[in-house]
């Protein structure tokens, strides 16, 4: 054989093994180099639903039969075949849309061989169609419409997605559509509009100031004033003529009076939005407002909680029910127990003649549920349902419980199961789980799948006093929330417990004071170390207590972290793996000991004030913890013998019950300062809402 007619027979093979698959395939391509596009396409249809095979093989023939069209112009035309059925194998475009495509490609196609612009053609397509056709692997690169067609389908992308419009218009600052675009960009997000044009070196930034439009002029004006972030969330009475710039600048100066326009303007807000027209940037009033009403008036309360009430909410004196209201409501996450019952009794007595619903009514009821639930934590909401004329507090508990389903972050149910758990009145709590069983059967009869999860996750949790909280944890696979067991605290037969200390004079002060309760005692020996101690019991169970030692940082160093790092160490390098952490420190050392909390720790005590904002952080790094924290001032006083009880259960060998153990306090804690102080402390079981949310994470 020779050979020329060895290489012949070769490249027949691949024809013979393809007419076998595709029977007409075989007569398709009388060039062997398109035979290989060829089998590509017809193994890509064998991918493709709902496509017109006999319309795609038609396509295949008149391309490959079209005398007027060269060897490289069919390779072009088959490949752009090709590519189309791989968006639709990969599933890149929208269903059923396989056979618009096909017919766009055609049009095109048959636009393009007459050198004919198709940026008039696309025009009839939609934005997918016309991606897949025009973009980094379009076959009509040579078209001279495909710069306009581009621009084309941008435009329809913007449309579509108007909040990517600032991210990518940046290309196009020159095009027709931009200042429309930007109108639109500037309504949908402010916020990032504003932030855009603060960026005034930037050709986005000074196209910006180009657009006359008015909202679009003031944003441009806010970011270049170095008050604009105060007057930003004033857009809407700003374009309504309501207030004037100047005006709002100049109150903007005087910390008080401006957050009581701020109040006026939240109130004004919500009027709006219940009549279905949500003024712009609505939120960013309230964020504001929060952030004026910790500024200017919460911290200085806080700070003043050893003072006469005379001069620490003196700095209130003035304000009306409702600024006082939303003082409350802000400031959730920092305000101390007797901050709250202050602001609440002279809000009482502002509303003189006026019952508390009429309060709630003025303020449209915003935050209504979270000023529910911080009653209820700080014994409060009797006082505020019984000053309600007839009939409303019952009305109010249901609105309490109400579409829940409705807010997607969880805040609502997890006020309301934090509410629970505070609330002392048993005709409240019977209420509430009247509500819950209510509301669960609506969701059901709707089949709305996240409302019943949420009403469901209630229903179990709301009766966890009764039964200890083990059909909830049964139902979730959680650890039951009333107890922890010896297995959990002592998987090995030994508990480590780590305390993190803090060189400031009250830290010294708290370690010399929780050191001198176990050099003292006969079952525990103390042995130091040159940056920490442990602490071992003697009789019982093995403990081993560890402790960093709080060196002075008044000079300005930062011993403690050298000291901790030290511990760190020294337990990796054992193997000990705490089951119990303690932060003894103030509330700004906190975040340190959360950046070193152990992930094995079951038990988190957090020592210092206003602790309990933080257990969402604790159960990102300890997923199960049972938490022990304060709504108000951390003290020794309390921390030690909470710690000393918990201690002295586990060296005896007894479980963790959280009602017993919170019972013993109770009576051993219970004058003066000192009860307030611990009246103040959440025990593990109270925490309902973590509870809840540990459920909807599993």
């Amino acid at each position: 054989m020779s050979p020329i007619r060895i290489v012949f027979v070769v490249l027949l093979i691949p024809c013979i093994g393809w007419s076998q698959g595709n029977a007409d395939s075989s007569l398709l391509s009388k060039d062997i180099r398109r035979v290989k596009l060829h089998e590509d396409i017809d193994l890509l249809q064998q991918s493709v639903k709902n496509t017109d095979f006999q319309s795609l093989d038609a396509l295949q023939k008149w391309i490959e039969e079209n005398t007027e069209l060269d060897h490289r112009s069919k390779i072009k035309y088959l490949s752009g075949i090709k590519y189309l059925l791989e968006d639709i194998v990969n599933q890149l475009l929208p269903n059923n849309s396989s056979i618009q495509l096909l017919l766009a490609y055609k049009q095109l196609m048959e636009a393009d061989i007459k050198n004919i612009p198709i940026d008039g053609v696309v025009e009839k397509f939609s934005y997918s169609i016309n991606h897949s056709l025009l973009n980094d692997r379009t076959v009509f690169y040579e078209n001279t419409g495909l710069k306009k067609a581009r621009l084309f389908n941008y435009s329809q992308y913007i449309s579509l997605y108007p909040e990517k419009i600032l991210t990518t218009i940046t290309p196009y600052l020159n095009e027709w559509f931009v200042d429309g675009a930007l109108i639109i960009a500037a309504k949908k997000n402010p916020t990032e509009f504003y932030n855009y044009a603060a960026a005034s070196e930037k050709p986005l930034a000074a196209r910006m100031r180009k657009v006359k439009d008015p909202m679009i002029e003031l944003l441009c004006k806010l970011s270049s004033d170095s008050s604009g972030r105060l007057l930003f969330p004033f857009i809407h009475p700003l374009l309504e003529k309501e207030l004037t710039y100047d005006s709002i600048k100049s109150i903007s100066q005087d910390g008080r009076r401006f957050f009581q326009l701020l109040v006026k303007t939240q109130v004004h807000y919500q009027s709006e939005i219940q009549k279905g027209n949500p003024p712009i940037a609505h939120e960013e009033i309230f964020k504001l407002m929060k952030r004026k009403a910790e500024e200017v008036f919460i911290n200085e309360i806080n700070a003043l909680h050893d003072e006469p009430d005379e001069q620490r909410f003196k700095i209130v004196s003035g304000l009306n029910a409702t600024e006082m209201y939303y003082l409350m409501v802000c400031t959730e996450d920092i305000i101390y127990t007797s901050s709250f019952v202050g602001l609440f009794n002279r809000m009482m007595q502002q509303l003189q003649k006026h019952t508390t619903d009429e309060l709630l009514v003025e303020v449209y009821f915003d935050g209504f549920r979270k000023f529910i639930k911080m009653s209820a934590d700080y014994n409060k909401l009797d006082e505020f349902m019984q000053a309600m004329r007839v009939g409303q507090a019952e009305l109010l508990l249901k609105d309490f419980v109400a579409r829940l389903e409705s807010d997607p972050t969880l805040e609502d149910a997890v006020d309301v199961a934090n509410a629970f758990s505070s609330i002392g009145n048993p005709l409240f709590k019977k209420r509430i789980m009247k509500e819950v069983d209510s509301n669960l059967m609506v969701v059901q009869r709707l089949h709305n799948d996240f409302g019943i999860r949420i009403y469901e996750a209630l229903q179990l949790l709301l009766k966890a006093e009764k039964d200890s909280g083990k059909a909830f944890a049964k139902r979730y696979e959680l650890a039951v929330p009333y107890f922890l067991s010896k297995q959990v605290l002592i998987p090995e037969g030994k508990l480590v417990e780590q305390l993190f200390f803090y060189g400031d004079k009250d830290g010294i002060q708290s370690f010399q004071n929780f050191l001198s309760f176990y050099k003292r005692s006969k079952v525990w020996k103390v042995i130091k170390a040159d940056e920490w101690v442990e602490i071992k019991s003697l009789h019982g169970v093995p403990i081993s207590i560890f402790a960093n030692i709080p060196f002075d940082n008044s000079n300005g160093e930062d011993p403690d972290t050298r000291a901790q790092s030290s511990l760190n160490n020294y337990l990796l390098d054992k193997g000990l793996q705490p089951t119990i952490a303690v932060h003894r420190g103030h509330s700004y050392h906190l975040k340190s000991t959360l950046l070193q909390l152990p992930s094995t720790a079951k038990i988190v005590l957090l020592g210092s004030c206003g602790s309990y904002q933080y257990l969402n952080a604790v159960l990102e790094v300890c997923p199960n913890a049972h938490i022990i924290s304060s709504r108000e001032v951390g003290s020794l006083s309390v921390n030690d013998p909470i710690l000393n009880t918990i201690n002295e259960r586990i060296r005896l060998g007894r479980e963790i019950d959280w009602v017993s153990i919170w019972k013993t306090l109770s009576f051993q804690l219970n004058r003066g300062a000192t009860k307030n102080r611990f009246d103040n402390y959440v025990a593990p079981h109270k925490n309902l809402g973590s509870m809840l949310l540990q459920a909807f994470n599993e």
